[in-house]
């Protein structure tokens, strides 16, 4: 994997050198997959919360749907 250097300022440097990984990398990609895991729940959640907005003759309709997909795949490997 290639490597290249971006520009920080000397706080944000002090703060990823604070934050203890064994190399600025390290933190840096453990801070990203934190805030991918973040930025996914927040998803989640708000579509789950807009599925259980839906009228009950519309989340029928879209759990009818899912189920047929769930059928096609099952059994598959």
């Amino acid at each position: 994997m290639g490597s290249t250097t971006i520009k920080v300022s000397t706080e944000t440097r002090d703060r990823l050198r604070a934050l203890g990984g064994s190399t600025f990398e390290t933190t840096i990609v453990e801070a990203l997959d934190v805030l991918e895991a973040d930025r996914f729940w927040t998803q989640a959640e708000a579509a789950a919360q807009w599925r259980t907005s839906l009228p009950a003759d519309r989340r029928a309709e879209r759990d009818a749907r899912d189920a047929e997909v769930d059928a096609a795949f099952h059994g598959i490997a």
